[in-house]
Formats: structure tokens, C-alpha cells, sequence
């Protein structure tokens, strides 16, 4: 078991270097800003009001959204509004400054550049569509002779309509030489856009909580989702879903479990300095197999960039069952983590 905690984040990062390549065209776009500034280079991406841009003179530059005043590239991008409409063209300036038009089969005339929440290369290098982060943490407190290390990471796919993600979170303490503390959960999740802010969601995870006395659970659920708010600075989505469990408590019988899925995830940017981003995530889970019984998850992480890429973060975790199999289990585990993080395109 040792080994596997250990293998589980090696392969990750593993996954994490692999996705970091990438390639370029032509540095002939032009981005026009508000105090009257030119720059010709490569448009690489705009994510969270942050347009990103590669020159041959500075490097990878990143601009504020609002301060461009006029944008411009012949090469095929897609382009996604507030309301969840995706365009897909060449980048050409409007009549109005703060706007641009969209020419190509699936183009537009006039979008106020307010209104547009991300732009990326169509038929770019596959490489650019990866983003990722990897937080460490660890503690130690020596009157108990007691040690924490928090790992956890995510590593995400995206194209125009899809998009995947694999996350793993772990929590490994020792108090005294005995293990106290052995949290782990790994998550593959699949979105995909079918109309507007509508998405189709699904999920497949394995769990395994010592606090819990949760040997391991997996779970698989799909169903629809909303995208209740997008903007540069906002994303709340909500997720209904049914999911069917498959878990085994230590001492207990395996069981097999119809739930319901209720979820919400708000998520809160800003990429100016200071650079932060907060996530909020919410689950409610009704057993229909055993009646009276509910799960509850709650996760919520903020993180402050320090230094390039690099920030602080501060992650706190609830998970709750009402009516765990086993009796002498805990209904309730909760955590509060702090340590380092590093990101990419994120």
C-alpha cells in the first residue's frame, strides 16, 4: 500500500511533463491596446481575462482583456460568449474598438470583447488544449511525533465541445509510528457541450478513507449540467445526475448502491496581481438503495500566487454519511491543509 501511495503521484506528474510541449505558428497577429501600444506576435490563448501572447522580443506576454482595444489573426481560432455560443473563424477588427468580428462559416460581426470568456486555437498543436496544477503540503508537530503529507493535482483536456480532467487528492499521516490519517481519491470526469450552457456530464472515481473505516468505493454517474454564470471572472455550474456505488467498509460486506447526485461548483478568478483563484464544491447524495442514508461532500481551496505559477494554498474538506455500513465508522471527516502550488495554462 505504501508503494501504490507513492506511484500514484509519480505517475501524475509523469502525465504533467508530457503535456507540457508545445508549438507555434506565425507570429503575424497583431493586438492593438487602449493606450495606443502595437504588438505583433502569436495569440496563444484568452482564459479567465487573460489574453496570452508569445513575441519574439518579450516572450510570452500576458494582457489584461479590457486593455485591448482592437485584436487581429488570419489563422482559425474559436471564440465562446457569456450566453455559451461558439464561433469558430479568423480574428478581424469591427467597426467599433473593443469588439471584433469572426469571419468563417460559424463567424459573427460584432462581439464586445466583454462579452467573450475564451478564444483558442483551432486546429492547434494538441498540446496547448492541456492544463494542469500539483499542490504539496506536509506537517509536523513534534511533542506527538506526528507527520501529514497533502498531495493533489489535476491534469485537463479541452477542445471546442469537450473537455476531460484526472484529479487525485491524498492525505497520509502518521502519529507515534501508526498510521492515522490515509485519504485518497482519484477522479476521471468527461464533459461535453450539447446546447448553449447545457453540458452532459459524467464521472468514474475510486475513494478510500481510513477516518471512515472506507476501504474503497468506486462510483460511476452521469447526467445533465448548467452553467449557471461565465465570465472572466465567474463559473458556477450545476450537476444532476444518477450514479450507481460499488464500496466496501473494513469488516463489512461489499455493497451496491442506486444514489442521486445534486452538485454545484463556483469557481472565482482573478489574474491580476494579486493573482488568486477559489474553488467551491458542493455534493449531495441520497442513497436510494438504503433509505435515510446521505452523503455529503465539501471542498472549497483558495490559492495566492507568490511567484510565477507558483502560489500559496489553503484547501479545507468535509465528507459526511449519515449512515455508514459499518458501526463503530465515523459519519464525519474534515481537514484543513495548507502548502504549495504550481500550475500550467491554468
Amino acid at each position: 500500500m505504501q508503494v501504490q501511495r507513492m506511484l500514484l503521484p509519480t505517475w501524475f506528474l509523469i502525465m504533467v511533463s508530457i503535456a507540457l510541449p508545445v508549438s507555434a505558428h506565425e507570429k503575424t497577429d497583431v493586438v492593438i491596446l487602449k493606450n495606443g501600444n502595437n504588438i505583433t506576435c502569436e495569440i496563444k490563448t484568452l482564459a479567465r481575462g487573460m489574453l496570452t501572447v508569445n513575441t519574439d522580443s518579450m516572450g510570452t506576454v500576458q494582457i489584461k482583456w479590457p486593455d485591448v482595444k482592437r485584436i487581429t489573426s488570419k489563422f482559425l481560432f474559436t471564440i465562446q460568449d457569456k450566453q455559451g455560443h461558439i464561433y469558430a473563424g479568423s480574428l478581424q477588427s469591427a467597426a467599433e474598438d473593443g469588439h471584433l468580428a469572426v469571419e468563417g462559416t460559424e463567424g459573427a460581426k460584432d462581439l464586445e470583447h466583454l462579452s467573450v470568456v475564451q478564444i483558442q486555437e483551432l486546429g492547434g498543436s494538441a498540446w496547448k488544449r492541456f492544463s494542469g496544477s500539483a499542490d504539496l503540503g506536509t506537517s509536523f508537530t513534534k511533542a506527538s511525533d506526528s507527520k501529514q503529507v497533502n498531495f493533489s493535482g489535476d491534469l485537463t483536456y479541452r477542445t471546442e465541445h469537450y473537455s476531460g480532467q484526472m484529479s487525485f487528492n491524498s492525505t497520509y499521516g502518521t502519529s507515534k509510528g501508526e498510521t492515522d490519517a490515509d485519504r485518497r481519491q482519484l477522479t476521471l470526469l468527461g464533459t461535453m457541450q450539447f446546447s448553449k450552457k447545457w453540458l452532459l456530464y459524467s464521472q468514474a472515481s475510486h475513494e478510500h478513507n481510513l477516518e471512515l473505516q472506507l476501504d474503497r468505493r468506486f462510483s460511476f454517474l452521469a447526467g445533465p449540467g448548467y452553467r449557471i454564470a461565465q465570465s472572466n471572472r465567474t463559473l458556477i455550474t450545476a450537476i444532476g445526475a444518477a450514479a450507481v456505488t460499488r464500496e466496501s467498509y473494513y469488516g463489512q460486506d461489499v455493497l451496491k448502491n442506486a444514489e442521486g447526485y445534486f452538485g454545484i461548483e463556483a469557481q472565482f478568478f482573478k489574474l491580476y496581481s494579486p493573482k488568486y483563484d477559489i474553488v467551491n464544491q458542493f455534493m449531495y447524495m441520497p442513497n436510494f438503495t438504503t433509505i435515510g442514508r446521505r452523503r455529503l461532500e465539501f471542498n472549497t481551496k483558495l490559492r495566492i500566487e507568490v511567484l510565477k505559477d507558483f502560489f500559496v494554498s489553503l484547501t479545507f474538506y468535509d465528507s459526511y454519511d449519515s449512515k455508514p455500513p459499518s458501526e463503530t465508522a465515523t459519519k464525519n471527516d474534515y481537514g484543513f491543509t495548507t502548502g504549495i502550488s504550481w500550475s500550467f495554462r491554468k
